[in-house]
């Protein structure tokens, strides 16, 4: 039957409407499909976005909980206390990002422990530092393997980025194949819309205004990305794109920037070298360059970018551009440098010390040894590594080790981590020998280790043995001093009291039967008796001075001193010397000894300006070599600086006895005082100019 051409045309119509409706619903799922892939690829990029933050963040808190451990300075921790705030929302970030992944979620929860763990590492290293100080936070520092705990989050991190680079080619890969299906349907629409005229243009006015409203919504979701330099570049490396990670990066705007040679993001010897066109040629070539190095923002400062070009070409292979991703890695490549110095100083400060290092497994088994180690007790650290740690100890201590390691694994109990005791080692030869611990312990995941910082103090027990005999032979010293002391004071005073005695016997009952050479030899008999008795207690004084304890106190030498001077202007009140104690002058000393060194400067200035009237006598106190120095000066006879050096040692005097009278152990007696306060005593004087007599506690 043959058709009308009314029919005809009717059918056909049918026919063109349905193919333009199949070409239609075509380019549409086409269009969908392509959203859907940028979608997963922004998705991808993304992920890797907050998995390199994680990193990062985590490395930066390290950093600055090792720089807090260092110098003690809290601003360190700025960066760890952020991490704290801010790696729990990129981790549950990731775990939105990853949900529809669930060898990423597993990988996810495996990087989670880790980073827990990290943090509180972290955290009980701070507390370390901060109730320990900087020789416990060292040592936990030492302890910690930081190196292996950080690959394995590493590792955990490059895993997921490896899944999602994979994901991101995949994905990349169905977005050039929605691509290539989306322009098939749309040549095919417009060959469609050539023949049938109006209906084909309607048809594809729509499915371009669709494919318009896909490519507006791809454009808005490159350019809401703030972390990466997304842009497209032409064959011949002109900016043809731009979105705002890449102004915020590089700190061009749009209006700027596209046109432009893409050249001007390299430093001048990349340019020279020719690097800019080489790259592009080797991302023709293969497809895809990636490389990390220094580029250049607008304002001339360079930062270090991780870039990755890729060749875009049309469904015939033709060249059409370039696009290109942009990341800023310049914080992370300087915290990564940081790190590796502070390792580095960490592992150059465990071989270089001279203390013994070592850390053990849960089992006691050793794991380290450090130079120092291997010179203590004997064995190479080859040698020492899965040795137990029982055979650097006597045998009668290892019972007691094992059984506190249980107690402690199993109880948390420590009786001896975190202090510091003396214990015996015993070298690889069998010898023994006295140490000092300092044991800590660290964990690492559900693992326990120990780290041990040990002192060979051989030398100290010797030297404190040798001390104890010196204490020794001073107390029988002192024994004899005592016994020569009470001879002195019994037996030598005796006949010196009779010699006295019978010489004023003499003068008074036979007087008046000597002549006045008689009388005269009798009064020098008892003057050298006297005198001799005066030299016997100041010697006896100077005795005692270095024998008696000290009780030490806060004492007010200005109060000592004014009652020295009210005691002096009592021996003679007819003498007008003017004195001025400079107020609250506290010291800690002992309060009888001050007031021997107060009485006998202060009585040598009232004796030594007896002849100068009006004399004036000064204690204050001044600044010396940043100490306290008090002094007394007075402005009477005064001293050669030549003869300075005699004026401590007893029994020297720099005037005769008819001149100033006296023994010569008041000084001498000072200088013992000071010297057992720890401090040092000297004078500054001239002839008839006055002196002035300084000491420090």
């Amino acid at each position: 039957m043959r058709l009308s051409l009314e029919r005809r045309i009717q059918i056909g119509f049918g026919i063109a409407v349905a193919i333009i409706l199949a070409v239609a619903a075509a380019s549409l799922r086409s269009t969908a499909a392509t959203v859907d892939s940028a979608i997963w690829v922004a998705h991808t990029l993304q992920a890797r976005g907050e998995l390199e933050a994680t990193f990062a963040d985590l490395i930066e808190a390290e950093t600055g909980v090792r720089g807090y451990v260092i110098t003690g300075d809290t601003t360190y921790l700025a960066p760890y206390q952020a991490a704290r705030a801010t790696l729990g929302t990129l981790v549950a970030g990731l775990r939105t990002l990853t949900a529809d992944n669930p060898l990423q979620q597993r990988r996810l929860d495996s990087l989670e422990t880790l980073v827990a763990a990290r943090l509180e590492r972290f955290r009980w290293t701070i507390e370390t530092r901060r109730s320990g100080g900087a020789a416990a936070a060292g040592r936990a520092v030492v302890g910690d393997s930081g190196t292996e705990p950080m690959q394995l989050v590493r590792a955990s991190v490059r895993g997921m980025e490896d899944e999602e680079e994979r994901l991101l080619a995949q994905r990349s890969a169905a977005l050039q194949a929605r691509a290539r299906e989306a322009r098939l349907a749309a040549w095919t629409g417009a060959l469609v819309a050539i023949a049938l005229a109006s209906l084909a243009s309607v048809l594809v006015g729509r499915e371009m205004a669709g494919r318009h409203g896909a490519e507006e919504r791809l454009r808005l979701l490159v350019g809401s990305v703030r972390d990466y330099a997304i842009y497209m570049l032409d064959p011949t490396g002109r900016v043809a794109s731009w979105n705002r990670g890449a102004q915020q990066i590089k700190g061009y705007v749009e209006t700027e920037i596209v046109g432009q040679h893409f050249s001007r993001f390299y430093t001048p010897e990349d340019v020279a070298a020719g690097r800019p066109d080489a790259t592009l040629r080797a991302a023709a070539a293969t497809g895809r360059h990636e490389e990390e190095n220094w580029r250049v923002r607008k304002d001339g400062s360079r930062f270090w970018a991780d870039v990755v070009i890729t060749a875009v070409r049309d469904d015939r292979g033709a060249l059409v551009g370039f696009a290109k991703v942009t990341r800023d890695l310049t914080e992370r490549r300087r915290t990564e440098q940081s790190l590796r110095a502070s390792e580095e100083r960490f592992r150059i400060l465990a071989v270089t010390a001279n203390d013994a290092i070592l850390s053990a497994d849960r089992q006691g088994n050793i794991t380290y040894l450090n130079p120092g180690a291997e010179r203590v007790f004997g064995y190479s650290a080859e040698e020492a590594t899965g040795r137990p740690l029982t055979s650097l100890m006597p045998e009668r201590f290892r019972d007691a080790h094992q059984a506190g390691l249980e107690r402690y694994l199993a109880t948390g109990e420590a009786r001896v981590i975190g202090k510091t005791v003396e214990l015996a080692g015993r070298r690889k030869d069998g010898t023994e020998f006295p140490l000092e611990l300092s044991l800590a312990s660290w964990t690492q995941g559900a693992e326990v280790a120990f780290t041990a910082i040990i002192r060979d103090i051989t030398g100290r027990k010797q030297g404190e043995e040798q001390l104890r005999r010196y204490a020794a032979q001073l107390e029988a010293a002192n024994q004899e001093l005592e016994a020569f002391s009470y001879s002195v004071s019994h037996d030598l005073r005796a006949p010196l009291r009779s010699l006295d005695g019978f010489s004023q016997a003499l003068l008074e009952d036979y007087g008046d039967r000597l002549d006045d050479t008689g009388r005269d030899f009798l009064q020098r008999v008892r003057a050298g008796s006297q005198r001799m008795a005066r030299l016997i207690d100041d010697l006896l004084s100077l005795s005692s001075v270095t024998r008696s304890e000290l009780q030490m106190d806060e004492v007010n030498l200005s109060v000592l001193a004014a009652a020295a001077v009210v005691d002096l202007q009592k021996s003679d009140p007819e003498r007008h010397v003017t004195f001025a104690i400079a107020p609250d002058l506290v010291a800690r000393a002992d309060v009888g000894l001050m007031r021997i060194v107060l009485q006998n400067l202060l009585g040598n200035a009232w004796k030594f300006t007896g002849k100068r009237p009006g004399a004036h006598v000064e204690f204050g106190v001044t600044a010396h070599d940043g100490r306290r120095a008090y002094f007394v000066r007075d402005d009477g006879a005064g001293f050669d600086m030549a003869y300075a050096d005699k004026l401590f040692g007893a029994f020297q005097r720099l005037h005769g006895t008819a001149e100033f009278p006296g023994s010569g152990i008041g000084l001498a007696t000072v200088q013992r005082i000071i010297r057992r306060h720890g401090g040092q005593v000297w004078a500054e004087g001239a002839p008839d100019r006055g002196a002035t007599f300084y000491f420090t506690l």
